[in-house]
This record gives C-alpha cells, sequence and structure tokens, in this order.
C-alpha cells in the first residue's frame, strides 16, 4: 500500500491499483453478414443486396449508393450498403 498525505496533513493509505491486463476484443460480428471491412467493389455490394451489378451501377451513378470511383474501379462503403439494405427491408415491411 502507498501512502499519501492530504491536505490536514494526514497520512492516508491508498491501495495501488494494478493496471488491468489489455484483452484484445474480437470483433463482434454485426449481424449483416456483410464483411467487416470499409469498401467493396460494385459486384459485391450487387450480390450483397440482391440485385444485379447493372442495377448497383445506376444506384451509384444516381447516389443511392456512396463510395469512390477511381479511373473506373467503382467501390462501394460498407455503411452504403448497409443503409441501402436497410432501406429495403423497411419498404419490404419487415
Amino acid at each position: 500500500m502507498a501512502k499519501r498525505i492530504t491536505r490536514s496533513r494526514k497520512i492516508k493509505e491508498v491501495k495501488a491499483v494494478e493496471p488491468e491486463a489489455q484483452i484484445e476484443k474480437p470483433i463482434e460480428p454485426d449481424n449483416s453478414g456483410l464483411e467487416n471491412r470499409p469498401f467493396f467493389s460494385i459486384d459485391e455490394a450487387a450480390w450483397y443486396l440482391g440485385v444485379t451489378d447493372r442495377c448497383a451501377h445506376l444506384w451509384f451513378q444516381h447516389g443511392h449508393l456512396s463510395g469512390t470511383d477511381n479511373m473506373g474501379f467503382i467501390r462501394v462503403s460498407r455503411e452504403s450498403i448497409l443503409k441501402v439494405k436497410v432501406s429495403k427491408l423497411i419498404n419490404k415491411g419487415i
């Protein structure tokens, strides 16, 4: 036990606190079925959303799916895919 002097000059015993061992927490799945990575190809997004590749391209062009277009290689953000999936489920009434 460590000792600490308080303002009134009384000695007060303080318990030493051991630092907690840092435990690496496994990445918990979010039950979406979608891998935990930031971007996906347009084909992967289409497969996950259950639509054709052409439909996914149109959704990207019209702003329903967001991401990046690097010299023709479209990468759709994970958050965007999940938002569209949720809105599809809501529209179905699930």
